[in-house]
């Protein structure tokens, strides 16, 4: 039919001429050039699939490029034989169908045709979802790039749950999705659960789109990822989609930080501000300019309500004791002026949002929640109550909707690292870490560079887990270890075993030093600039980013306590390294750094950012371990 050919050459050329205004190629990408300056790996025969048209970008030669735009529009006249085909083409498909497959190639989830270029043409105008093909894949011949490495991903994905549509753009995607639907990226999954998950994808996509999906740098799989973070307790198939929709409206800003990168997501507030500090007037306004500037003064009479949300009960576990006594120093620091209130064992869901809702019952104007492993559960609630400030203590989390805050630990671990090297008899010190989680790293590199800057020849043996059977100290002499460094915290300090740093003498355990939190100091940061208004001008709205609080010996908020008797000499060296760190002329990750795999980073430079502080994934050259897997990831326990 000459008019649908006409309306197709015509949006070919409105493809091509915008390609151009972009600096992009306005034609057809040839595969053959593509791969010329690439190693490539094996082919594989995939057989019949019915494949999405969107992901059909190319042809596998040069022959017809240029016959077709970049959108796989024809680019040639009507007078032609190519243009008389492809109206054939269309009115077979417009009165039956057709009823051969094309063959193409896949490279990198990407497909090229090989036969067939005019009926992907037809169906694209025609904007059919799929078509039916042969396919073989072409696998790249390095994966050292992180595309080649999201690609094997999404291979071993496809393995077991053979759908081309789900495409993600961050690695660990599609192990995510997985556990998610109780499934694993080994066994081939059921079909029952591929079918439901290619519904729900659709479904999720279409609603995606509506909501102006397009607009954002991230694929709908990112999108659907981030979503059922939020709501996953919803099956999708059974929400409608007007729903959906004002679901994605509300998380619109989590879907906007999720596509950008990791350096640009997260705002670090490393410090508080100046009229944030003891003794600063709070802002107030008044009558009008109150009203539009949204600035609430709290009084006794109109108290700012705060609700602590604890992960496990108080009196078992030593982590939320000491942020409820941070809660407490609230109440009394402030005169009335600030209350407070506390949920404990909430590491139950529905336990979690019924605390939720009562605080909010209660007037809350703030909620904290005590611990990362309850991220999920606050993200989930800060969605349905815009109105309230949500907090949770975690660290380098990518969340606009709640705000992170922890401590820069790795300070202290430094100390500590540089005391336990000037007491070892033997250069081999002891490092347990219970959990695997953001910033353990950072500590126990910081330890190890402490340590090493004391005793070249230190050796820091790294264990991960739960305590072994017969206690930390007895494994630990086993290991030859005179020194060694624990569970951080305790309720009583008589207890000789009390202190995160140890000496083992004879069998004997002896306290040395421990890392400090100071809750109550942070509590009182945080809550400073709400009272003083500059909550709202930490961030600027028009760059949407994550804000997270981070901390350290500067601020207050970390520290180190010396068991009693330590010598005077031991107290004096590591109190002036503490007065460099706390004035900013030391900092671990300053200058020369090793890794067990080389050199990170030469002598000379600055400090490593904040962002690959948290982010760290490697280990000092003085550690002996490893980093564990995340499928050996140890479990996860009350402090």
């Amino acid at each position: 039919m000459e008019e649908a050919y006409r309306q197709a050459r015509k949006r070919g050329e409105q493809g091509r001429r915008r390609a151009i205004s972009q600096s992009e190629h306005p034609y057809l990408t040839d595969l053959d050039s593509l791969v010329a300056q690439l190693p490539c790996g094996q082919r594989e025969n995939i057989g019949l699939r019915d494949i999405p048209l969107e992901m059909v970008v190319g042809t596998v030669t040069k022959g017809r490029q240029s016959a077709f735009s970049c959108n796989f529009m024809p680019l040639l006249p009507w007078n032609t034989e190519f243009a008389r085909k492809w109206s054939n083409l269309y009115d077979i498909q417009i009165s039956e169908g057709y009823r051969d497959p094309i063959i193409v190639t896949e490279f990198m989830h990407r497909f090229y045709v090989q036969e067939g270029n005019k009926r992907v043409s037809v169906l694209k105008f025609l904007d059919a979802p799929t078509v039916s093909a042969k396919v073989t894949r072409l696998y790249p011949g390095k994966w050292d790039s992180v595309e080649s490495r999201l690609y094997g991903e999404f291979c071993a994905f496809w393995y077991v749950c053979p759908l081309y549509e789900i495409e993600f753009s961050r690695e660990g995607s599609y192990e995510m999705l997985a556990k998610m639907l109780g499934q694993d990226l080994v066994e081939k999954w059921p079909q029952k659960k591929v079918d439901y998950l290619r519904h729900t994808f659709l479904l999720f996509k279409r609603a995606y789109l509506r909501a102006g999906g397009d607009h954002l740098d991230i694929t709908p799989a990112d999108a659907m990822l981030v979503y059922l973070n939020v709501y996953n307790q919803d099956r999708l198939l059974d929400t409608p989609t007007d729903i959906v929709v004002n679901r994605l409206c509300k998380i619109w800003r989590e879907l906007v930080i999720a596509g950008k990168s990791d350096e640009d997501k997260v705002d670090f507030v490393e410090a508080p501000q100046p009229n944030e500090k003891e003794g600063a007037p709070t802002k107030a306004t008044s009558g009008v300019l109150n009203f539009f500037m949204s600035k609430t003064v709290y009084s006794t009479a109109n108290p700012m309500r705060i609700a602590f949300i604890h992960e496990f009960p108080c009196a078992t576990s030593s982590w939320d004791s000491l942020h409820d006594q941070g809660r407490r120093y609230l109440d009394e620091h402030f005169g009335g002026i600030v209350r407070t209130e506390a949920f404990e064992d909430c590491h139950d869901s529905d336990v979690f949002y019924a605390a939720v809702e009562t605080a909010v019952k209660h007037g809350a104007n703030v909620i904290f929640s005590t611990s990362h492993r309850l991220m999920e559960y606050t993200l989930r609630a800060s969605v349905e109550y815009p109105q309230v400030r949500f907090l949770n203590c975690s660290i380098g989390l990518p969340h606009q909707s709640v705000r992170s805050y922890f401590g820069k630990m790795y300070e202290a671990k430094f100390l500590l690292g540089a005391l336990a090297a000037s007491m070892a008899d033997n250069h081999r010190i002891g490092y347990h870490a219970s959990v695997f989680a953001s910033g353990a790293l950072s500590e126990i590199n910081a330890f190890a560079i402490g340590a090493s800057l004391l005793d070249p020849r230190a050796q820091i043996i790294l264990t991960w887990g739960d305590v072994p059977a017969g206690g930390l100290a007895e494994a630990m002499c086993r290991e030859g270890v005179s020194v060694m460094t624990g569970a951080d915290m305790s309720k009583s300090l008589e207890d000789p075993t009390a202190y995160g740093l140890h000496r083992l003498v004879d069998g004997k355990v002896t306290g040395i030093a421990m890392p400090v939190w100071n809750w109550g100091r942070y509590y009182e940061l945080i809550v400073r600039s709400l009272l003083h208004g500059t909550w709202d001008e930490t961030s600027d709205d028009s760059q949407v980013r994550a804000v997270n609080y981070w901390y350290g010996m500067s601020s207050g908020v970390i520290d180190i306590r010396y068991a009693p008797g330590l010598p005077y000499q031991t107290r004096k060296l590591v109190q002036l390294l503490r007065n460099g760190i706390v004035e900013g002329s030391i900092n671990p990750f300053g200058g020369e750094l090793h890794s067990q795999d080389g050199v990170v980073q030469i002598e000379g430079f600055p400090p490593l950012p904040s962002t690959q502080i948290v982010e760290m994934n490697w280990l000092a050259d003085n550690v002996i371990g490893s980093i564990p897997q995340l499928d050996n990831e140890p479990e996860v326990r009350a402090l």
